[in-house]
């Protein structure tokens, strides 16, 4: 076996329960990443010939070993004996091998904190771009659903009672800002996340005349992560962020769900997931279970303490990267998890089956337009809210106390400035459609202000489309202009043009 890093300083092979609970740890995370970890390298090397550290003849041969690396298969070729070390030390031994001891300076005016910090961030805007694009869509569906079902009529609940009327248009409308607000978010977070650390070099920056810029150019990042022990270290507070941003998205995404699984219920029966997102019982064959909305609100559950796992390793001024270079990185897992999760609610809206009657005929139950008729007697008789709401409620109280149903309206009951009104005139008060249509407020659930509403959000859902192309394309582009000037130092074609990690 070839001499270890840690051979010279410790003289002693590292523990197999050191191999097998942190190099192994750390190195399965490294090596999902692969990709990115060889285009840190190649950016490097290919700086580092541009800045004439290394001789030409030195720099091509790097850059073409990590070309071909990158070529080809990585996360295989990377994947090598966990006793040798984390990624770092496997893309030493690559190199070795196809450049000679020449290879071993790839590591020159760099530590493993800058670079491994660098990994982590690519990995992890790569995966929130992916959850970005699912938000997008989701945005998307929610809007057409809006403008689909704008007039169907539908019961409002607060305390999960009958509240007011709306209508589902209306009610997907708001579901949409909750989205925007989340992809508003995200886009903050970008910038912040796009901060190269590479060229910090551990903590105190180098000697070595690197252009952070250059690689931070090459790798997509907006500019380098300013200073160079912020670089490695604090910076890592960036993945805490990211953590919480994905438990509020999904928080979002779970109260939609709760909604549908709740009118999904057969006491209900509002709304119908489509049998393709359902399941079954084993015992009990009549079962339609609504399982994707259950997966969505058990894994709101779970995220709510993402963030306070990422924090947990930010804990105290003496921390280093240690603290979470020697734990998995989580967060492309989650942003998967999350991804999936917008996925589902985006299939089930755009599928659900709407009940019309049944939503209508529940949107007029339990006097839920009793507060048109005390704004009435305010308008009318000049009474105050408060004794107007008080004498409407003692109306609704004298029907529930002769057991008359909902959809009986007798004057006989009333007491006050009510008995004044007709069956008729109490009938069009609280009429339904009626109600819908007067709240003519900013926001409201007239058809001028659902327009007003869906125009806003269609332009709305643009502005965040256009950011998330440009995020998009910026790190697409990144990754080709890596590539092109590598092949150009070589003065050849590449045999496959890779992907840009992270587009």
């Amino acid at each position: 076996m070839k001499p270890l890093l840690t051979d010279g300083r410790l003289g002693a092979s590292p523990a197999k329960a050191l191999v097998d609970h942190v190099n192994a740890v750390e190195l399965e995370d490294e090596v999902a990443a692969a990709e990115h970890f060889v285009r840190i390298d190649l950016a490097h090397a290919l700086m580092l010939t541009q800045q004439q550290v290394f001789g030409p003849e030195q720099g091509r041969k790097l850059v073409g070993a990590l070309l071909r690396l990158l070529e080809g298969d990585a996360a295989r070729a990377l994947a090598g004996d966990a006793a040798i070390g984390t990624i770092a030390l496997q893309l030493e031994q690559y190199l070795e091998e196809q450049c000679g001891p020449q290879g071993l300076d790839i590591q020159r005016a760099r530590s493993r904190i800058d670079q491994k910090a660098t990994g982590v961030r690519m990995a992890d805007r790569a995966a929130l771009l992916q959850v970005m694009s699912e938000l997008l869509h989701l945005g998307e569906v929610l809007l057409e659903a809006a403008a689909e079902h704008d007039a169907v009529i539908a019961p409002g609940y607060t305390h999960l009672q009958h509240a007011q009327p709306t209508t589902l248009g209306h009610y997907f409308n708001a579901q949409y800002w909750s989205v925007s607000r989340n992809l508003a978010r995200m886009a903050q977070l970008f910038a912040r996340l796009n901060e190269c650390p590479l060229g910090g070099a551990a903590h105190s920056g180098t000697d070595w005349p690197i252009d952070r810029h250059t690689t931070a150019a090459y790798l997509g990042f907006a500019r380098p992560v300013r200073n160079a022990r912020d670089a490695g270290l604090s910076a890592l507070d960036a993945g805490a962020e990211l953590a919480s941003v994905l438990g509020l998205t999904l928080s979002g995404v779970s109260r939609c769900a709760s909604d549908l699984f709740y009118w999904s219920s057969s006491e209900v029966a509002l709304v119908r997931l489509h049998a393709s997102l359902c399941g079954t019982s084993s015992m009990m064959p009549q079962k339609r279970n609504p399982i994707v909305l259950e997966r969505i609100r058990g894994l709101a559950g779970d995220a709510a303490g993402w963030g306070a796992s990422q924090l947990g390793v930010l804990h105290f001024s003496t921390s280093t990267d240690a603290d979470q270079g020697y734990v998995h990185n989580r967060l492309p897992g989650y942003c998967r998890e999350t991804a999936g999760a917008v996925r589902l609610l985006a299939h089930a809206v755009s599928t659900l089956e709407i009940d019309v009657q049944r939503l209508r005929a529940s949107a007029g139950r339990h006097w839920s337009t009793a507060s048109a008729l005390a704004d009435d007697l305010v308008r009318s008789r000049g009474m105050s809210f408060r004794a107007a709401h008080e004498t409407v409620a003692r109306f609704i109280s004298a029907h529930e106390a002769v057991g008359a149903t909902d959809a009986t309206i007798r004057p006989d009951l009333a007491d006050g400035p009510l008995r004044d009104y007709s069956p008729e005139r109490l009938r069009e008060i609280l009429d339904v459609q009626s109600f819908v249509d007067s709240r003519r407020s900013d926001g409201g659930t007239s058809p001028a202000r659902r327009a007003e509403l869906a125009a806003e959000a269609a332009g709305d859902l643009t502005s965040h489309k256009d950011t998330i192309t440009s995020l998009a394309d910026s790190v697409e582009q990144a990754g080709a202009r890596l590539v092109r000037d590598a092949v150009s130092l070589l003065g050849r074609q590449p045999t496959r043009q890779p992907a840009a990690a992270g587009a």
